[in-house]
């Protein structure tokens, strides 16, 4: 079997019962799987025991993609350079106009969500947004998730 194929199995599977008993799963990790979003915070016992992530080639947003722009957006964090973390800065380094628009705000919404950084960081980001990432969320919950 694909591990494509696998993975929507895993996917279909975790988001039925976190919609089911959501108190008994993270949000942070529903909405990774929501979005195919490798879960860069969660599961290390899976790259742990495989050495790698068996899943690597099924997600949408690659850990190497997400990790990337987390570790530029702690760095000018740390450094307060908020002036560097608009939406369309971030946009601007991580390949252009629309090229990656999609996984860079599901990667930084992926963040809050876990309760990465904080408001000043988050309205930074916001603060020089096109309209489908000025408002990143900090909450999913099991009513968010759409099974496509």
């Amino acid at each position: 079997m694909d591990i494509r194929a696998i993975y929507e199995l895993k996917r279909q599977g975790f988001l039925i019962g976190y919609t089911q008993n959501p108190e008994r799963f993270d949000d942070a990790l529903a909405f990774a799987y929501e979005n195919r979003l490798a879960p860069v915070f969660h599961e290390v016992i899976l790259r742990e025991t495989h050495g790698e992530d068996p899943f690597k080639d099924a997600y949408a947003v690659s850990a190497e993609f997400m990790n990337e722009v987390l570790d530029y957006i702690d760095e000018r964090w740390r450094d307060k350079k908020f002036d560097e973390l608009g939406f369309y800065d971030l946009e601007s380094h991580f390949g252009g106009h629309h090229a990656k628009r999609i996984e860079l705000i599901h990667t930084i919404e992926y963040a809050r969500i876990t309760g990465r950084f904080d408001d000043d960081l988050y309205n930074a980001v916001e603060s020089n947004a096109p309209s489908e990432a000025n408002s990143i969320d900090s909450t999913f919950s099991a009513n968010d998730v759409n099974f496509n």
